[in-house]
C-alpha cells in the first residue's frame, strides 16, 4: 500500500511538472509550444505571393497540413494580416510532427491575448 501510495504521489508531482511546463506558453510567453483549439485548422504555404507580408486565406491559399484541438503548434514568430475572430495576427508554425512548416491564424491558439508576447515579428523570425 505505501509503495502504492509513493507511486501515485510521485506520478502526480510529475504531472504537475509537465503541466507547469506545457501551459507557461499558454500564457505569451515567448516562442514555444501553444495548444490548438479547435479542429481542421488550417496550416498554409508561408512562400506563395504576399503571404508573409500580408497573411490571409486569399494571399496564402494553399493548404499544407490541418491541426486539431488535441495538437499543438511549435511558434517561431508572429506578423499581422487578415483579422479571423477578431485576433488580426497570423503565427508562423510547425506542428509536433515536424515534417512542415507553414503559417496559421493566431486566433486558433490557446493564448489570452491577440498578441503573443515574447514571440518576435517577422524581423525576428528563425526557422
Amino acid at each position: 500500500m505505501r509503495k502504492t501510495t509513493a507511486a501515485l504521489a510521485a506520478a502526480g508531482a510529475l504531472a504537475l511538472v509537465v503541466t507547469t511546463a506545457q501551459s507557461a506558453a499558454a500564457d505569451g510567453h515567448g516562442r514555444g509550444w501553444y495548444g490548438v483549439w479547435a479542429n481542421g485548422v488550417n496550416i498554409r504555404d508561408i512562400n506563395e505571393g504576399n503571404c508573409i507580408h500580408a497573411p490571409s486565406t486569399t494571399n496564402c491559399p494553399t493548404v499544407i497540413a490541418q491541426v486539431n484541438s488535441w495538437d499543438d503548434v511549435l511558434v517561431y514568430c508572429q506578423v499581422p494580416g487578415q483579422s479571423v475572430g477578431g485576433n488580426p495576427y497570423w503565427l508562423m508554425v510547425a506542428p509536433r510532427n515536424g515534417t512542415v512548416y507553414g503559417i496559421m491564424s493566431s486566433y486558433y491558439v490557446e493564448n489570452t491575448t491577440n498578441w503573443i508576447d515574447g514571440v518576435p515579428g517577422i524581423e525576428g523570425c528563425v526557422i
